[in-house]
């Protein structure tokens, strides 16, 4: 059942009638304010920390395959460029 913010403070009225306002002040601060639903329990962090550990890994392993594929290109891009510098200096050669 969510609480509603009229029910908190009929709530809080009744807690400063039985305990006093300061007492009663002091419970409520330490309540959360959208209700217990709302709050993560360390389970949830540790899940999520799990979830962005397994996201990192994912990440840094793609990275990982386009920087050697960038690394296969920039040798094959070398290796054409200096195939078409032979032909020309070849070329010139004969002429």
């Amino acid at each position: 059942m969510a609480i509603s913010e009229a029910n908190r403070l009929a709530m809080h009225l009744g807690l400063r009638r039985v305990l006093g306002d300061e007492q009663a002040d002091i419970l409520m601060e330490h309540l959360p304010p959208g209700g217990w639903a709302d709050v993560a329990r360390k389970d949830d962090i540790d899940r999520i920390s799990i979830e962005i550990d397994r996201r990192s890994s994912e990440i840094d392993r793609r990275f990982s395959d386009m920087d050697r594929r960038l690394s296969r290109m920039a040798a094959a891009f070398i290796s054409i460029g200096l195939a078409i510098f032979a032909i020309q200096v070849e070329i010139l050669l004969n002429l």
